[in-house]
């Protein structure tokens, strides 16, 4: 970097650690109306509540980090231009690409920060904050309710209709991974049911990855009429090798929005090669998260031509001009997304297009600079 690099990017650098402190310090007021009423309701401890707003801290990261580029883009380059920076360096000779150079050396930072933080940190974090909550509840109800009715959930379903199995559980236990009145249905091709077993309860063996069902029958039954041809009962069934795992059920329980990249790939593994329409939230999930990294590139190509440009004006006209386009960016993003997910486009353009597209705006907008 020569003199002209360093001294632009050091005032950029400060408007950006200045918008990411007071915009993370909003998302996590934000938490503490949500989450924090939860976190007293549990009995948690201050320090319980301190580390768990330390590990939500990276996961918000991702979103405040276009954010705070942005805004810290737009002050500081309306900087330069109000005070006749830009003026001056153009009559000296030095192109728009020398001026903005640094900035879009500090994109690609924050692109690769992006991707290394939804690919590796905010997964661990998420499903660690999730584990905080989940472990709180779970103690504050052993502590309220008899053990067994901790961590209860009801009327849970399950379908996979890649091995043609459906399970449901009258009652099931998030915590010790036990199910209380289990019916599992054995489906053919064609949707026939081959086998049931009813089980008084059932629980997973993390250690061999086997479900044991306990007190129940094996049933069979005749494909074509329907009719039930045998009955054996059973006091312990063990069965080895389904995919069916608790955390699975668990997660495909969630919201896609909820989700970490680890968890999204998980189930588009389970999903994969199966056109079920359950997949499609998952997967506008899982591409948007990947296309959302080139949104500091994005940042870049608008936030310069708009400030920089135009010295008879005044350089909030471009300064507004340029956060209108991109929050309009952002609502197109969001109808696009909402199209995949209802199934109208498939999840790779609706994750990927809006970004091509504002790539190649702002590409074009850049190049007109002079």
């Amino acid at each position: 970097m020569n003199q002209i690099d360093r001294y632009i990017f050091w005032e950029w650098l400060g408007a950006f650690l200045l918008a990411l402190g007071a915009t993370l310090g909003l998302l996590v007021i934000f938490d503490m109306y949500d989450n924090l009423g939860d976190l007293l309701d549990f009995n948690a401890s201050g320090t319980d509540i301190i580390y768990y707003y330390i590990i939500i801290i990276p996961s918000l990261l991702p979103y405040i980090l276009p954010v705070a580029f942005l805004v810290s883009l737009l002050f500081s380059l309306s900087n330069l231009h109000s005070n006749n920076e830009i003026v001056a360096l153009r009559s000296c000779g030095v192109s728009f690409w020398q001026i903005s150079r640094s900035l879009w050396l500090a994109g690609l930072m924050l692109s690769g920060v992006l991707l290394y933080l939804n690919a590796k940190v905010v997964p661990l974090v998420v499903e660690e904050a999730r584990q905080i909550l989940d472990d709180l509840e779970y103690n504050y109800e052993l502590e309220t309710q008899q053990v067994r009715d901790a961590g209860i959930l009801y009327s849970v379903a399950f379908s996979n209709p890649k091995d043609g199995r459906i399970w449901f559980m009258n009652r099931f236990n998030k915590n010790t991974y036990r199910g209380y009145g289990v019916t599992v249905s054995q489906l053919n091709a064609w949707n026939q049911e081959e086998s049931k077993i009813q089980a008084r309860e059932c629980f997973f063996n993390t250690a061999q990855e086997t479900w044991t069902f306990l007190q129940g029958r094996n049933l069979t039954f005749n494909v074509e009429t329907g009719a039930q041809e045998t009955s054996k009962p059973f006091k312990q069934l063990e069965l080895e090798g389904l995919v069916e795992t608790p955390r699975l059920l668990l997660t495909l329980e969630q919201r896609a929005k909820n989700l970490s990249l680890f968890q999204l790939r998980t189930i588009l593994d389970y999903y994969e090669g199966e056109d079920n329409p359950k997949a499609i939230p998952f997967q506008v999930r899982y591409h948007s998260i990947l296309a959302g990294t080139v949104i500091c590139f994005i940042i870049v190509g608008l936030a310069v031509p708009y400030s920089v440009s135009g010295v008879r004006v005044n350089p909030m006209v471009g300064v507004a001009k340029s956060a209108g386009l991109f929050f309009s960016y952002y609502l197109v993003i969001r109808l696009v997304l909402m199209f995949g997910e209802q199934g109208t486009l498939p999840p790779v353009v609706a994750a990927w297009t809006p970004n091509i597209i504002m790539v190649a705006l702002a590409m074009y907008l850049y190049s007109r600079l002079k």
